[in-house]
Order: C-alpha cells, then sequence, then structure tokens
C-alpha cells in the first residue's frame, strides 16, 4: 500500500466514509511530492476550508503512521502541475482515487418542476441518516423494501433524496423505466389522459416501469378519480416486485382522506422521518453551494447566515445568492457588517434572540434545580419533568434541530427529545400538573412561568 494510500484508509476509517465522501469528493486531489503531502481543492475558499477542519487531524494521522516528517500543502487546484498522478515518495503512481459511494445525484439533468434542485451533494447527518442508509440498502436491492417512504417538514431535503434516488436508478435501467414525478403532476397528466383514448397510454408510461418515485403524496386528499387510479397504480406495481417511492410533509397514517385501503399500502414498506437539517449540515450545504457558484464568502458571513436565516436549504441557497449579486456589484467580499445590514429583510429576527441556555436557566429557575441535574441521568420526576419542558420549549423557541436539543440536555438521542416533545404535548392537552418548589401546577402554568423567565 503507498503512503498516500494509507493515510487516505485511516482517515476514513476515523471520519467514517460519508464524512470523507462530503469532504474529499472527486474534486480533491492528493499528490505527494517529496517530503510534502498536496492536497488540491477546487478554489481557495475549499481549500482553505479544508485546511482549518482537516490539517490538525491529518497531522495526527501521519504521525501514526510514522511520517510525521511529511508536510501538509492545502492548494487550488488551478495550482497543481500538469501530471496529476498521485505519487509516493518513491516516485510510483498510487491508486486513481476510490468511487464515491455516497446517493449525490449522477447527473446534473433535473426535473424541470424543480430548478435547484440535486445542484448540490447530498448532506448527511443525524436528521437523515436512517432515510439515507434505507435508501442506499434499497439501490443495492430494487424491490425489497417498497415502498419507502419520506415524510418530514419543507426544507427537510425529501425531494432533493428522492431525485437523488431518482438520478441513481436512471443509470441503471432503461430509458423510460424509472418515473419521477410530484402527485400534482401524476394528477394532471390523468385528467388530460381521460379527453379522449390518453388512459391506456397513461397507464402504461406509470405502470410499465421498474421504479415510481412521487413527490408530495398528500395533494392525492380530496381527489377521488386520481386516488383510485393511483391506488390500481400501487397495488399493480408491489405485485410486480417493482420499487415504489413517495414522501409527503407527515407520515401516512396522520394523511386524512387517502383511505384506509391507501395508507395501509403507503406503510407496508419502510416509513422514514426527516428533520431540518441542524446547524452543521446547514453549513456544510452553504458551503456546497458557494463552491457550486465559484463564489468565496467571508466565513462569519456564512456562519450569520446558517444561524440566522430560516433553517432549510432553499432559504440558505437563496441569501447566498444575494450575497453573490452583492459581491459582484462591489467587487470585494461582503463583509460581517454589510451582510448584516444587506440581509436584514431576510433574517427571521424575533424580538428577542432565545437560546437553549436562556431556556434552560429559565426551566432550572422555575423548578428549583441546577444545570447539572436537567442534564444528568436521574429519572426522578422532579428532573425528569423539567427536563422535558426544557426540551419542548427548546422545540418551540429556537430552530435547532432534535439532535442539537438533545446533545445540549446531556448528550440525549433525538428519538428522546420527540417523547419528550410527545409527551408535554399530552400533558397540555390532559390539564396534567407538575411539581414546582411551592407546590403543583399545571403545566401550561408552568411554562408561562418559563417564558415570562426570558422575557416572551
Amino acid at each position: 500500500m503507498t503512503i498516500v494510500s494509507a493515510i487516505r484508509n485511516r482517515l476514513v476509517n476515523e471520519i467514517g466514509p460519508d464524512k470523507f465522501d462530503v469532504w474529499f469528493d472527486r474534486s480533491v486531489t492528493w499528490n505527494l511530492t517529496g517530503s510534502t503531502l498536496y492536497l488540491y481543492a477546487p478554489n481557495s475558499f475549499s481549500a482553505e476550508r479544508l485546511k482549518r477542519i482537516y490539517q490538525p487531524k491529518l497531522r495526527d494521522i501521519l504521525s501514526y503512521l510514522s511520517h510525521s516528517h511529511l508536510e501538509l500543502s492545502f492548494q487550488v487546484a488551478s495550482e497543481q502541475p500538469a501530471v496529476q498522478q498521485h505519487r509516493d515518495s518513491t516516485g510510483q503512481a498510487t491508486l486513481p482515487q476510490a468511487e464515491k459511494i455516497s446517493l449525490a445525484p449522477a447527473t446534473q439533468s433535473i426535473a424541470t418542476h424543480r430548478p435547484t434542485a440535486g445542484l448540490l451533494n447530498l448532506v448527511i447527518g443525524q436528521s437523515n441518516h436512517i432515510a439515507v442508509s434505507a435508501a442506499k440498502s434499497m439501490l443495492d436491492r430494487p424491490g425489497t423494501i417498497s415502498p419507502l417512504f419520506v415524510h418530514g417538514p419543507s426544507g427537510s431535503g425529501k425531494s432533493h433524496l428522492l431525485q437523488a434516488i431518482w438520478n441513481k436508478f436512471r443509470s441503471r435501467v432503461k430509458a423510460g423505466r424509472a418515473v419521477y414525478l410530484t402527485a400534482e403532476q401524476f394528477t394532471t397528466h390523468f385528467l388530460e389522459s381521460l379527453q379522449g383514448n390518453g388512459l391506456p397510454n397513461f397507464r402504461r408510461k406509470h405502470r410499465d416501469v421498474d421504479v415510481l418515485i412521487i413527490d408530495d403524496i398528500e395533494f392525492f386528499v380530496g381527489k377521488q378519480a386520481t386516488m383510485i387510479e393511483f391506488h390500481y397504480t400501487v397495488d399493480t406495481l408491489l405485485r410486480s416486485g417493482k420499487q415504489l417511492i413517495f414522501s409527503a410533509k407527515i407520515s401516512p397514517t396522520e394523511i386524512h382522506g387517502l383511505g384506509s385501503d391507501l395508507v395501509a399500502r403507503m406503510a407496508s414498506g419502510l416509513v422514514c422521518g426527516v428533520e431540518a437539517p441542524d446547524f452543521g449540515m446547514r453549513l456544510e450545504i452553504a458551503h456546497q453551494y458557494c463552491q457550486h457558484l465559484g463564489i468565496t464568502v467571508d466565513s462569519g458571513v456564512i456562519n450569520m447566515l446558517v444561524e440566522r436565516v430560516y433553517p432549510d436549504a432553499r432559504h440558505i441557497q437563496g441569501a447566498i445568492n444575494r450575497v453573490s449579486v452583492l459581491q459582484q456589484l462591489t467587487g470585494e467580499l461582503l463583509s460581517y457588517e454589510d451582510a448584516d445590514r444587506q440581509l436584514a429583510d431576510l433574517f427571521n429576527r424575533p424580538q428577542r434572540n432565545i437560546r437553549i441556555s436562556d431556556i434552560e436557566k429559565a426551566v432550572c429557575e422555575v423548578f428549583g434545580v441546577d444545570r447539572k441535574q436537567l442534564k444528568s441521568t436521574a429519572k426522578a420526576k422532579s428532573i425528569s419533568q423539567p427536563r422535558m419542558l426544557a426540551m419542548w420549549l427548546a422545540r418551540k423557541y429556537t430552530r435547532a434541530a432534535y439532535s442539537e436539543i438533545g446533545d445540549y440536555f446531556g448528550k440525549r438521542a433525538h428519538n428522546t427529545v420527540i417523547s419528550a416533545q410527545q409527551r408535554v404535548t399530552d400533558w397540555i392537552e390532559t390539564e396534567s400538573l407538575v411539581t414546582i418548589p411551592h407546590g403543583q401546577c399545571r403545566v401550561t402554568d408552568a411554562l408561562r412561568r418559563c417564558e415570562a423567565q426570558f422575557g416572551t
């Protein structure tokens, strides 16, 4: 094994293949020349970002592999010598970089009704890793997990994931055998087919396929004729062992009006929820979009956008587009102060920016517990109830994802936060009582006392 291969393999083992795919994709090349290991990124922005985040990790790996004498240099690809083979210290070429294993779209060709979808590599994190893992398994064995149903709020990446899957399948099956469309398009095409003799052709197009992907399933509600046609289409494809993939904002059982039989079909495969991307994922999406546009943006400005713009990819992309235009007009990087002023209308500015730490402080004050107890493993009601209320308030007043809230309150799993949110919601509906230092009160009253502490 060459030196470069050993370094790369060690890095994959330490950070995982998914993260390696994100940061060291095929646009990053490695070249060992003499006593210096060069990493070439597509632009100065990416090179600086790799250096800032991964230089310490790579130095540790070099030391572990007894190559601490090597120097690291992060450069722009345009500065790379004409011969771009990776060479070790003996001058022998290494193996070419391994092919990516992520679900990044195989082609930039995208559906015309989604002009911005598919432009970014799929960013994988706590909020979508289960759905992505299911998609990878489905790609390896089409039809074994069918239908795959992905649900989550707007901007959580459902359509992006579905289109990434679609592009992968299109490269594997015959033309026209992998179909992607929205429920609205399915409805429109069906109604058009009823005019004249178009119905047989419509059914052939949507039933004689290997893969059928339909986005925004909830659009079918209230459209009885379309739902019946869709129901028969689903049954036909399931009997044939074909792959079905659907998405909606909520799970199948929560979509009222689809009918119990159709809901049962939707839920018979695998149902996966996705959340809005957390801070780290949003930051990576922002960096990737800057790279796609070929622009450099001050890191402080990017962090501001990710933290203060509404937390989904579309809003972040829109803010970066604004930054790009402003920088073109001035011919220079947008400063933090100018961005704060020029992008003010894009920021959701509450009367007071409430942080999780503010909520933690308020809950501790109202319930007479300290912060260590709130983050501990204690299961006593006097601790667990305030902890759950704090998680519920964090979801209400901050943009933090379930995973971020769980990490803050004692490194808990995101499922724990989801459960806490549901428990508190149930308490509110049933007007349950909780214990505070001076007696008992309704949950709603306790929440109001907490809210008063952070000035809302």
